[in-house]
């Protein structure tokens, strides 16, 4: 099986370390995988966006241009949407995107990542500190849930991934995004098994009307 992917937002949103993480836990499942970013010259606030493809077989291009996955951090983000293979799923960052452009033959998975994130301040070392910067964990969370991943098989996978990335006194971070990465996940799942798409309040993933 072969999933090609493209993460954008702007600098600051943790595009690039999304990408990477992606780009390891495929890896270290013996998959093959190309990982190529692509941003402007500011370090934060330019536009950034990643390629990621993961395949049981060899890769004959890094570059994506059929995208079976379009991960979308913000509004401007959205300009990539023509990209988007049919049948494919758009995985948005609702918390900043409101307004999603039509398409009949996409899915769209709409992730307040922002929020979710915000929320899990219980979890930081630094008790109290705004934690919205792991939102890029929470879509991680929900990259693995639209691809069909079994968290409870890839938990300690998981692990490994932020363990190889947050070393030294990033260390302390993992449990924070380990449990985005695990409310990500449930937040796709369980919309998704408990909530017809056509009734959802919050439709997640659903047909683009």
């Amino acid at each position: 099986m072969k999933i090609e992917t493209i993460l954008a937002g702007h600098g600051g949103q943790g595009v690039l370390e999304l990408a990477n993480w992606l780009a390891y836990f495929n890896l270290v499942r013996g998959r093959h995988v190309a990982y190529t970013p692509s941003y402007g010259p500011e370090t934060r606030g330019g536009k950034v966006k990643c390629y990621v493809v993961s395949s049981d077989e060899r890769i004959d291009s890094p570059i994506v241009e059929d995208p079976d996955i379009l991960v979308v951090m913000n509004r401007p983000s959205l300009d990539f949407l023509p990209l988007l293979k049919a049948g494919g799923t758009l995985l948005v960052n609702s918390s900043l995107v409101k307004e999603i452009p039509q398409r009949t033959d996409v899915t769209v998975a709409e992730v307040p990542a922002t929020e979710i994130a915000g929320g899990l301040r219980d979890y930081s070392p630094e008790k109290g500190k705004d934690t919205a910067i792991a939102a890029n964990s929470v879509m991680f969370g929900a990259c693995l849930a639209v691809s069909g991943e079994n968290l409870q098989a890839e938990i300690e996978g998981i692990r490994e991934v932020f363990g190889h990335f947050l070393t030294g006194r990033k260390a302390a971070y993992i449990p924070l995004n380990v449990k985005a990465v695990e409310e990500g996940f449930a937040h796709v799942t369980r919309v998704r098994s408990t909530t017809p798409p056509s009734k959802s309040s919050v439709p997640l993933p659903r047909p683009v009307p």
